[in-house]
């Protein structure tokens, strides 16, 4: 069960260099077709941490194309990693584990971020039997930061965002989560984190493996996940998607999933904006969608973010070498 302490720096063997923890919260404005996404990875034991902060509108295919990206490495860091700023200008506080704020200024003024998340449901502990029947634990092959410690939540994500002159409410559903435990990412492997908003009110967080099949992207198997509705946090059993893809980014999906008592839902996504993030860790990439979902249940937006390995990139997309 993930509690206020979660969001602290965890007990750890003080001689461990690969010792890891983070934080990320993404979220969007829609009808602008803005969204952006706040990360921090820290390593306590060896004193520094990573942060990243990237904002795009649109389809942006090349990192050049995005409208602001601050990634800074070796930042000292924080002594309290539920209440911190940081030497880039991020700050981050936990008041329990359901709700929290985040605040950002640019080092050159160019943008401001001031968020609150208020999580939707409990937050979700995927390491939790009880919270992942039948789906052998909630391992993601090749992730060490999916398979120690973590907590993935859904909540409501109001504030405003300042960038270059012009500011945008904040008023999205969409994901946070937090790991910890010892890490060591040589970018063999690829998952995908998948947050389906179907209203405003229900909605899904899905974890699927990635794979190559003649040098398309395939989701599979799934992992885990859990839906959101009327306040409570359902087990998802079974689910799968599809994918268009215009140079890695998604422009279209499909998706399906039912929950413990069976009910089962489908959802069909559109690209509202996109982006390549290449600089949240050296040893990866994250292709960041925004989709306008819809379903039965109405319209909704949020995010697909594939996490691939640069490795697992090439072996699945680079031509032989020549003879």
């Amino acid at each position: 069960m993930i509690t206020a302490d979660d969001f602290k720096f965890h007990p750890r063997d003080p001689a461990d260099p690969h010792w890891t923890e983070t934080i990320f919260v993404i979220f969007s404005v829609p009808e602008a077709g803005v969204s952006g996404n706040l990360y921090v990875l820290a390593r306590p034991n060896l004193g520094i941490c990573h942060s990243s902060i990237e904002i795009h509108k649109g389809m942006c295919f090349h990192p050049w194309q995005i409208h602001h990206n601050d990634s800074q490495m070796h930042l000292p860091c924080p002594e309290d990693f539920s209440d911190f700023t940081l030497e880039n200008g991020l700050s981050f506080k936990a008041f329990n584990e359901r709700n929290s704020r985040f605040t950002y200024k640019s080092l050159d003024g160019a943008c401001e971020v001031d968020l609150s998340f208020r999580a939707i449901c409990d937050p979700f502990d995927p390491h939790d039997p009880a919270q992942v029947p039948a789906l052998g634990g909630g391992q993601v092959d090749g992730y060490d930061g999916w398979n120690n410690g973590h907590m993935e939540s859904r909540g409501r994500i109001e504030g405003s965002l300042l960038l270059r002159g012009r500011r945008y409410a904040i008023r999205c559903v969409d994901g946070m989560d937090k790991s910890w435990g010892p890490r060591r990412d040589w970018g063999n492997k690829a998952a995908s984190w998948v947050h389906v908003d179907l209203d405003g009110e229900t909605g899904a967080f899905l974890v699927f493996g990635l794979g190559f099949e003649n040098k398309e992207l395939r989701y599979g198997p799934f992992k885990y996940g859990f839906l959101a509705i009327d306040g409570e946090r359902r087990p998802i059993v079974y689910a799968s998607m599809t994918a268009k893809r215009s140079d890695m980014l998604v422009t279209r999906a499909d998706v399906r999933f039912e929950d413990d008592r069976g009910n089962v839902y489908t959802a069909r996504g559109s690209t509202v904006a996109a982006a390549p993030w290449y600089n949240f860790n050296p040893s990866s990439a994250a292709y960041q969608t925004l989709m306008r979902w819809e379903s039965d249940h109405g319209v909704g937006y949020s995010h697909i973010a594939d996490f691939s390995g640069l490795n697992f990139l090439s072996e699945g997309m680079a031509d032989e070498f020549a003879q």
